[in-house]
């Protein structure tokens, strides 16, 4: 079951137009806050966004319309933005650890319910924190965008190579280095 959902948890960048409840996004960070955490310090918090308004406006900011050219009818229904405390003093390596694992969290559980996510950290973080009054002592460092999507993604194993993504028609197409590609020694 568990594998099958992290083959189904796969980023999706054209949403249907479908709204994300704040109860729903609350599901999700409910299962975020039991993530592993570096000295238990839980530091990240979270701010929900499904006003379309402001949804159209970070959707903007993104790579999502220039460099993927998805159309704004195809925005997500939400975002989750992580945020930290500007002076966290914790090393970056740790903290990009725990976002990981965090991000996992989140996405593994929206697809079990049947969203999908696509973590854009190609964003201007300097105008998202305008767009969202973001407090001097707070720093975005993550955004995830959530909502329902009909994209389909075909991955295809690979034993090297190009791993870049590409389209066959109207299918993203994921290339995954097979498992013994990545195994580099046993002992």
């Amino acid at each position: 079951m568990f594998s099958e959902l992290i083959r189904k948890n796969r980023t999706k960048r054209i949403f249907n137009g479908t709204s994300v409840s704040f109860d729903l996004l609350e599901e999700l960070i409910e299962d975020c806050r039991f993530s592993a955490s570096t000295y238990n310090r839980q530091s990240i918090r979270y701010i929900l966004i499904n006003n379309d308004r402001i949804c159209s406006d970070i959707f903007k900011i993104t790579n999502l319309p220039s460099t993927h050219k998805v159309p704004i009818q195809n925005k997500p229904g939400a975002f989750v933005v992580m945020v930290v405390d500007r002076e966290i003093n914790l090393p970056e390596s740790f903290l990009y650890y725990n976002l990981g694992i965090a991000t996992a969290n989140l996405t593994l559980s929206a697809a079990s319910k049947g969203y999908s996510c696509a973590t854009l950290l190609s964003t201007n973080f300097e105008k998202l924190s305008k767009i969202l009054s973001l407090s001097k002592e707070k720093r975005a460092v993550s955004i995830i965008a959530v909502g329902m999507s009909d994209q389909k993604v075909l991955t295809t194993d690979i034993k090297e190579g190009d791993t870049s993504y590409y389209k066959e028609g109207t299918t993203h197409v994921v290339p995954k280095l097979t498992v013994e590609s990545l195994i580099y020694r046993k002992i």
